[in-house]
Parts: structure tokens; sequence; C-alpha cells
């Protein structure tokens, strides 16, 4: 397992030269997509979930997963369903249950996604993965190196995937968990029973 990780550490790394950190404006994306992945057993159920404003829409895909869960290495366990779910659906930003920038390679599954597809995209995360979070003006940043790579909050870190800003991950956090990731979390979860 030893090379395969080295091997996958060179590619996120090739990733991560890739990302394109740019501000998008949350005002701008008319519809928002979300990806969450349930299990079941060795079998993962990927819900991507579309909100243009009015109505949703989703695609849920499942298969068996078998690359075990690796902190930092989560790519390569949902992104492949993650990837599958999401076809056929218009999606200006796409948010998904993990990371983006805020990654030890700068290149969480938000990333890998979004420089994939070449979409805007965030990760919004339930646990850190790594760095410091360093309160600065009533913020919680997530901190590495002493770049600020997320925000935290509540008990999410909202971080950067692709064509995103940190300003993005900011304006999200403020609004709440996003609604559309709760309602892809909600029918992965009913879907796996």
């Amino acid at each position: 397992m030893d090379y395969v990780l080295n091997f996958l550490r060179l590619l996120q790394q090739l990733i991560a030269k890739n990302v394109v950190i740019e501000h998008f404006g949350l005002e701008n994306a008319r519809s928002i997509c979300g990806v969450d992945v349930a299990y079941k057993g060795e079998e993962g159920i990927a819900v991507a979930v579309r909100f243009d404003g009015n109505s949703y829409q989703h695609n849920v895909v499942k298969g068996k997963v078998d690359f075990p869960y690796i902190p930092g290495y989560l790519f390569m366990r949902e992104a492949p369903i993650m990837l599958k779910a999401l076809e056929g659906l218009s999606c200006d930003l796409i948010l998904m249950d993990g990371h983006g920038i805020a990654h030890p390679r700068k290149s969480g599954i938000a990333t890998v996604i979004g420089v994939l597809l070449e979409a805007h995209t965030m990760g919004v995360a339930k646990s850190k993965l790594v760095g410091d979070v360093v309160e600065e003006g009533g913020v919680q940043y997530v901190v590495v190196n002493g770049e600020k790579v997320g925000v935290k909050a509540g008990k999410y870190y909202y971080s950067p995937g692709n064509k995103t800003d940190l300003q993005d991950a900011l304006d999200l956090s403020m609004r709440g968990y996003p609604e559309v990731l709760r309602v892809a979390d909600k029918l992965s979860k009913e879907l796996k029973r």
C-alpha cells in the first residue's frame, strides 16, 4: 500500500498545482449542487442534489467501493462515485462533504473534483484535517503554514475547492450548513436502509 499512497500523494500534488483560487461570488450561483456518500457494507450510495432556487433534482449512484478510508485520501474512495452521480446535472457551484484546500497537500476531494470537472467547488467538512483554528476579527480561520485555507463555523469547516476563494468560503459559512448538502446527506442515509 505504501507505493500506492506515494503515487496518490504525487497525484494530489499535481492536482494542487492546477487548482484555481479566484473569487466566484455566491450570488452568481443560479444552481447549487451538493454531493454526499453513505455506505452499506462495501456499497457506496452517492447522491448529488441540484437546487436552482425553485426545485430540487437528484441523481443516485450505487456501487462497490473498495478503497479503504484513509484520512487525506478520501478522493480515492468517493470521487469516482460522486463524479458519476453528478453526471447530467448542470451546477454553477458544487459543494461536497469533504475538504478543499484545507488539506495536507491542498488537494481534498472538493479540489480534485473541481480540477477534474473545471468547476466551481467548495468543501464542507465535519472535522478538521490539518492546520490550526485561529480567530481574527470574529472569524475562525483554518491556518496552515501561516496561510488561511478555510473557515470554521459551528462544527463545520469550509474551504475553497477550485474556482472559489476564502471569501466565498466565509460567505457560505455565514449562511449556515448548506441545505443542498443536508438533503444529499438525508437521501443517501435513507437509501442505504
